[in-house]
């Protein structure tokens, strides 16, 4: 063979070499590609997420790469997770076009999917998807598919219920309450029980002609017979009119309809306000719907509103002992907290009810609706908030949810991030994440667990609120377990031998403090601070850290007590006055915590101890009363209260204390 042959595959060579990484696929980098999709998908960075999967699908149909360590058919599963991609888009930026990218991709994989665990989620979000655009009849059909193909389907439940909820909307309504009822009994532990027989009795109630309105109908016929009838309650009759329109709202409050319930009450109080005691019990029932909806300040106007319609002595001690239970938390307590529950009150107060009963899916979905409902900014973002933290309820039981937790958290920081709740929506997605990495096979999410930590720090490192600094710290205290599930304890850090260059001993012991202090180790912080005041009792930095140290007890205590953990709260609000003895709102706040577990004594004691420190604490005087009051010593309880008014005498909480005892 002559050198020009041996020259020509030589070069021939070359250019496959040359070319092999272009023709060639490479297995680590589609893993690579993939991973990092993967973390963009969690983070809710679904545009760039699409990017990286559409770059590892490239790279898979490259000859010579090997994808079976990712996934049986990673071609399927890559699709799917776009199509995924598109849909949370969809819900995110309310632009149907992507719901039509998201079908784009299932249909084109659909054809080549052979994987049932593919299969059966691909129907669901085909169907969920057509549902979405309004395509119901096909969406049925793909719902019925699901059911027939995967009868176990972990979806089954929520095919019966759409296909049901497509029929009402259809005005199907006997075909709607068949699958309803079906739903109930073939799934009677399914999230989605108590909202099908509410449907239920709904589509009873379509059909059901009211007794009063009966009696009306029939009362309008006989008048046209003999005006003169003394037996007709005619139309005309206020006192008929009036409980008519009451029974009216009370059917749409049991009905849970309770915007319509609120107008239907005010439309009463506006037509009657003479009729004392229906305008008395529908400010009532309209501070009962805004109690339960967790809306203290307008159930707090109502209750009083009650108050003053009505002479009944038993009637307006009734009144109070619901009246007073949303002044409990001290008026301090609430400032800068500026947030309004009003939004769609009815979908509030279900979804609260829901998520207090555990039903967390459930209560989710109404949060969702809320989502993309015409609310406020801070309404929506509460919305939000609540989505994800349901979502992270049912991932303790279900660690697949934990992703829609992740993504539901995360859209609220990317497009809500100046809200009062973004700091625990921070907060929740450290613990999603937390909990995700301690299932099999996501221990990297203990990453995700330091870079959140450290991407709230920096955005509320500045922060003097009580509520953000105790959120921050409960971070930084999961951060610490994550960086120690991820490598072995560092090494302490060598005390050098003093020596005449060494840093004085009281100002390394405050730099190791402050080292505690930053991973949320408030007790060694403590320690080391205490330890340096024992070189030099007056040496600043030490005060000035166990000042942090106490305001950041304080804060964990705060946000133990919105989550209702008391026994918590109590430690930390004990801790912050083991610092600082006369921190008086820390004391109240003891009280107050101690009057919700009945342990009025424990309340009497601390709320005694806010006063000694400070004698002009109407707060803590008046929540002295109450926990006098528990305990049926009236007398104290005035006394207390007249302490309040003495302070100040506009001090409506106390002066409605004393009618209340009055009474």
């Amino acid at each position: 063979m002559n050198e020009r042959i041996w020259g020509i595959i030589g070069g021939v060579a070359l250019l496959l070499a040359l070319l092999s990484p272009l023709v060639l696929g490479n297995s680590k980098k589609v893993e690579r590609l993939f991973e990092e999709a993967e973390v963009l998908y969690e983070r809710s960075d679904y545009e760039n997420a699409v990017e990286k999967y559409e770059a590892a699908l490239k790279e898979s149909n490259k000859p010579g790469a090997k994808t079976e360590h990712i996934d049986e058919n990673f071609d399927t599963l890559v699709h799917l997770k776009i199509a995924r991609c598109y849909d949370y888009l969809a819900e995110k930026t309310q632009d149907v076009n992507y719901y039509h990218d998201a079908l784009a991709y299932i249909t084109k994989v659909w054809p080549n999917a052979y994987v049932p665990q593919h299969q059966e989620e691909l129907i669901y979000l085909w169907a969920e998807t057509l549902y979405k655009l309004d395509d119901f009849e096909q969406s049925k059909a793909k719902f019925a598919w699901l059911m027939e193909k995967f009868p176990n389907s972990r979806w089954a439940a929520k095919a019966f219920y759409t296909i049901g909820d497509i029929n009402y909307q259809q005005r199907g309504y006997e075909e709607a309450k068949s699958i309803f009822q079906s739903l109930i009994d073939e799934y009677p532990n399914s999230e989605f029980k108590i909202e099908s027989e509410r449907r239920i009795v709904e589509i009873e109630q379509l059909f059901k002609v009211e007794p009063k309105q009966e009696q009306l109908v029939e009362n309008e016929m006989r008048s046209e017979v003999s005006d003169k009838s003394e037996s007709v309650a005619p139309k005309s009759d206020p006192e008929f009119q009036v409980e008519l329109m009451y029974d009216e709202a009370l059917y749409l409050t049991e009905q849970g309809k309770f915007h319509d319930a609120i107008q239907s009450y005010t439309d009463l109080i506006t037509r009657f306000p003479e009729n004392y005691q229906y305008v008395t019990e529908a400010y009532m029932r309209i501070a009962e719907i805004y109690l339960e909806a967790e809306n203290y300040v307008k159930a707090r106007e109502h209750y009083e509103e009650a108050m003053y319609a009505t002479n009944d002595g038993g009637r307006k001690i009734e009144i109070y002992k619901k009246y007073q239970l949303t002044y409990l938390v001290p008026v301090y307590a609430n400032d800068g907290d500026t947030r309004d529950n009003s939004g769609d009150t009815q979908f509030f107060i279900q979804a609260t009810r829901l998520r207090k009963e555990g039903k967390y899916l459930e209560a989710a979905e109404l949060y969702e609706k809320l989502i993309n409902s015409n609310l406020s900014t801070e309404d929506t973002a509460k919305a939000i908030y609540w989505a994800g933290y349901c979502y992270y309820k049912e991932g303790l039981a279900n660690p697949v949810v934990f992703g829609k937790s992740v993504n539901t958290f995360n859209r609220l920081i990317s497009d809500y991030g100046e809200s009062s709740y973004t700091i625990e929506a921070y907060y929740g997605l450290v613990l999603a994440y937390s909990d995700w990495a301690q299932t099999p096979g996501y221990k990297s999410k203990w990453e995700l667990v330091i870079t959140t930590v450290d991407e709230a720090v920096v955005k509320y490192t500045n922060s003097r609120d009580v509520r953000e600094r105790g959120w921050l710290s409960r971070m930084q205290e999961l951060k610490e377990i994550a960086i120690q599930k991820l490598k072995p304890p560092p090494e302490p850090d060598p005390i050098p031998t003093p020596t005449p260059k060494s840093l004085p001993t009281k100002e390394r012991h405050v730099d190791r403090g402050y080292i505690h202090f930053g991973r949320g180790e408030l007790k060694k912080a403590e320690e080391k601070a205490r330890q340096a005041l024992k070189v030099d009792p007056n040496y600043r930095r030490a005060h000035d850290l166990l000042s942090e140290i106490k305001e950041t007890y304080y804060g964990r205590g705060w946000t133990f007590f919105d989550e209702e953990q008391y026994d918590k709260a109590i430690e930390a609000f004990k801790d912050a006055i083991n610092i600082e003895r006369r921190f008086k709102e820390a004391h109240c706040h003891l009280g107050v915590i101690y009057i919700n577990k009945k342990e009025y004594t424990a309340a009497i004691k601390s709320l005694q101890q806010a006063i000694g420190i400070d004698q002009s604490f109407k707060e803590a005087h008046f929540n002295l009363s109450l926990a006098y009051l528990r305990l049926g010593r009236f007398e104290d309880a005035r006394n207390a209260a007249n302490d309040a008014l003495r302070i100040d005498p506009n001090y409506e909480p106390a002066n409605r204390l004393i009618d209340y005892i009055a009474d």
